[in-house]
């Protein structure tokens, strides 16, 4: 390359410093707007997901189908389905944490008290998600069986199961308290929404 063509690339490269600029601006308006979008769509799919499983599927399971047997074994599957759902919805909130605690202007106390719920809501859903789903789905399958007819001989089994679906039923309800706070914080989060047209 000569001199005279070098020389010819300064005022094309001068001109697109304004277009550069430009972009660069343009990314930091989009890229939180992106993330706030995940984290809500994360936080709104997981509340949903929990209320109308809550309200429409579980009830209605054990009062339409005819043997509660039956009834645990459909909703055992959608458990696990609801589960997989409330991962992807964790991941979402927690990339949106994650990349808002990596800009210094974002670290306010609403944005920290909300990266706090979405860990809660991750350690709440392991335990539940995991932990008491492995042992519940055990003693379904494995120990109890049936439970249309009563059996003594499985009564143990029956109460560890009746008190491990207590504590799973309660953690799944304090996540559901926990994504409302994480809701209600998020609409009380100042320099929102972002805009891409300022």
């Amino acid at each position: 390359m000569t001199g005279g063509e070098v020389g010819d690339l300064f005022p094309i490269t001068c001109s697109l410093l304004p277009v550069l600029a430009e972009c660069f601006t343009m990314h930091k308006r989009i890229a939180p707007a992106f993330f706030l979008f995940l984290e809500t769509v994360g936080a709104g799919g997981w509340v949903g997901a929990i209320v109308a499983f809550g309200f429409a599927v579980a009830g209605t399971l054990f009062r339409t189908l005819p043997s509660i047997t039956l009834a645990g074994s459909v909703n055992a599957q959608i458990l696990h389905r609801l589960n997989l759902l409330e991962a992807v919805a964790a991941t979402l909130m927690a990339l949106s944490a994650l990349y808002f605690l990596l800009q210094p202007a974002e670290r306010t106390p609403i944005r920290l008290g909300k990266t706090v719920l979405v860990l809660l809501m991750g350690v709440a859903l392991f335990c539940y998600g995991t932990i008491l789903t492995d042992r519940l789905e055990y003693l379904r399958t494995v120990e109890i069986r049936d439970f249309d007819h009563f059996d003594v001989a499985k009564q143990a089994f029956r109460d560890e199961f009746n008190r491990l679906h207590t504590l799973y039923t309660r953690l799944v309800g304090v996540n559901l308290v926990l994504g409302l706070g994480f809701l209600l914080l998020s609409a009380f989060e100042r320099n929102r929404p972002y805009s891409i047209l300022k």
